[in-house]
């Protein structure tokens, strides 16, 4: 079997396990499980499936009480996991490994996000033709874990650019005060259509298209959770995923879920660039995997994930498979 490649019974393996954990759910009217899971950003449809996981009674069913926190700037999941302010929290497999790395005792729990939607942005009619040409260039950057793919892609290529903190707004590029900019396909790649700029306009370059598929969304808990409530971590994890199930499945219901929070929290967003997220989210989720081995966490990724992060510099030593992904969730 290829390592980007699962087997029938591998599939009907994990369904199989799937099926189970969900129905774990305690008997009778015994009290729920209370736990808190970590969101990286404010609410929108990147988290759709959570949302109908709690709308739906799923984390219910499956015995669970499940407070749901927003992230926002300056909020690290993986901190506030560490720390004991949540149980669960959604974090980058390269900064999930950068972390374990420095002796955070993550486990990954489940991969969300197989395909990278990573990419910097550059207009169509700029002087910026390949990666070679943004040496000395303005080039807008996140912080934390959205700048570890760009720097090594940087590295990979011998270029320097002039690295410009990007903060949550696609203005600075508009206005061109950067020649490039990083966005999300799911996020800031369609506000820029919504801004008015036709996507004709823009020269996109893709991670995945360079060779840097740094899988996104992973599900994440401490090592100690995992070994004193590891039921309580597979109903949850088995109740989300059926969240996600039913939000591809019902995407009008999803998107109620997700305005419904965009709204009381007063976001400034639209039902429009919603709906682009969630269709998008069902593409990045299921890519490869399909929804049978959906949260299933590659070796192959593993592995290039972490030659590119010791390469660079960004980790002392690859994070084997074995103490990184939580058994119960590896393909056999």
């Amino acid at each position: 079997m290829s390592p980007r490649g699962f087997s029938d019974k591998t599939r009907a393996w994990l369904a199989s396990v799937l099926l189970a954990a969900l129905l774990l759910a305690p008997a009778g009217a015994q009290a729920a499980d209370k736990v808190r899971l970590q969101l990286q950003w404010v609410h929108q449809a990147q988290f759709a499936g959570f949302y109908l996981a709690q709308d739906l009674g799923l984390y219910g069913k499956a015995g669970l009480e499940v407070e749901i926190k927003p992230g926002g700037p300056g909020l690290d999941p993986l901190i506030e996991l560490a720390a004991g302010r949540c149980d669960f929290a959604l974090s980058w497999l390269s900064e999930a490994l950068q972390r374990r790395g420095k002796g955070v005792p993550l486990l990954n729990l489940a991969q969300l996000v197989q395909r990278s939607s990573l990419l910097l942005v550059t207009f169509a009619d700029s002087s910026i033709k390949n990666i070679k040409d943004l040496q000395g260039k303005r080039v807008g950057l996140w912080s934390r874990q959205f700048a570890l793919a760009p720097r090594a892609l940087f590295h990979r290529e011998g270029v320097r650019v002039q690295e410009v903190p990007q903060n949550v707004t696609m203005a600075p590029f508009l206005m061109r005060a950067v020649d490039a900019a990083s966005a999300m396909l799911y996020n800031e790649y369609h506000q820029l259509y919504q801004a008015g700029v036709d996507l004709n306009q823009i020269r996109v370059f893709d991670f995945v298209e360079l060779g840097l598929n740094f899988p996104e969304d992973g599900l994440y808990a401490l090592n100690q959770t995992w070994a004193q409530r590891p039921e309580i971590c597979r109903r949850f994890v088995a109740a989300s995923l059926e969240g996600w199930h039913q939000a591809f499945a019902q995407p009008e219901k999803a998107l109620a879920a997700v305005m419904k929070r965009v709204d009381a929290s007063h976001l400034a967003s639209n039902q429009a660039h919603q709906r682009w997220m969630l269709n998008t989210m069902q593409k990045l989720i299921t890519n490869r995997v399909g929804l049978v081995l959906m949260g299933q966490l590659s070796s192959f990724d593993l592995k290039m994930v972490n030659q590119v992060l010791v390469q660079q510099g960004f980790l002392p030593a690859p994070v084997p498979l074995e103490e990184f992904a939580v058994p119960a969730w590896k393909a056999p």
